[in-house]
C-alpha cells in the first residue's frame, strides 16, 4: 500500500540549528517543536483545501491523514495520506428509484449509478453501495455484486490544483514563526 506524504525536512535549517546550538541546551527542543507545529499547520491547510474541493467532511479527511512528529533524535516530521478508497456513503450517496446518486466534487453535479443499491454486510459491519457485477463469469442475472467507492484522499489531494504548494508554504511559515517564538523564549531564559 503506497501512501502520499508531505514532508518537512529540516535539512535547509541546519544553519539555523547551528545558530540555536550556541544559545543553550533548549535549541534542539525549540527546533523540533517548530517542526511539529509546522507539520500540524500543513496538515490543517491540506485538509481545509481538500474539504473545499471534495464533497467530504473535514473529519473524514482528517481521519485519513496521519502526522508523524519530529523528536529530539529525529528532526523530521511528515504528514501521510492513507490510500484507502472511501465508500460512496461518505460522498452523500442517496438511494433513488433507478439507482444511487452521489457527488464527489463540490463544483460538479451529482452523478448516478443505475441499478446500484445500498446493502449491509452484517459480518463485515459495512453498509455501502453495490451493483451487480455483470463482468463476472459467474454472473447469473442477480449476483455476484461489487462495491462502488469514491476516490482515496491522496487522489483528492493530487486533483486539487495548487494545494501541495499552499500546504507546504503554510507549514514553512508556521514553522519559522514558531521558531522565532521559541528563540525568544530561549533568550529570556524561559526554555
Amino acid at each position: 500500500m503506497s501512501d502520499a506524504s508531505i514532508r518537512i525536512e529540516p535539512n535547509s535549517l541546519n544553519d539555523t540549528l547551528n545558530l540555536l546550538a550556541a544559545y543553550r541546551q533548549g535549541s534542539k527542543r525549540a527546533l523540533y517543536r517548530s517542526i511539529n507545529l509546522g507539520a500540524k499547520q500543513g496538515r490543517k491547510a491540506a485538509v481545509d483545501g481538500m474539504a473545499a474541493k471534495a464533497n467530504l467532511k473535514k473529519t473524514t479527511i482528517r481521519d485519513k491523514t496521519k502526522v508523524y512528529f519530529a523528536s529530539l533524535s529525529k528532526m523530521q516530521a511528515k504528514v501521510v495520506l492513507q490510500s484507502k478508497v472511501l465508500p460512496l456513503t461518505d460522498f452523500g450517496a442517496r438511494q433513488t428509484k433507478t439507482g444511487v446518486t452521489f457527488r464527489i466534487w463540490k463544483d460538479k453535479p451529482r452523478q448516478k449509478y443505475k441499478h446500484a443499491f445500498f446493502w449491509t454486510l452484517v459480518k463485515e459491519r459495512y453498509t455501502g453501495v453495490f451493483e451487480p457485477n455483470v463482468d463476472s463469469p459467474s454472473f447469473n442475472g442477480f449476483g455476484p455484486y461489487r462495491r462502488k467507492s469514491g476516490p482515496a484522499v491522496p487522489t483528492i489531494y493530487e486533483q486539487t490544483p495548487g494545494l501541495a504548494g499552499k500546504a507546504e508554504e503554510t507549514a514553512a511559515q508556521a514553522m519559522l514563526k514558531e521558531l522565532d517564538r521559541q528563540v525568544g523564549l530561549i533568550n529570556r531564559g524561559l526554555l
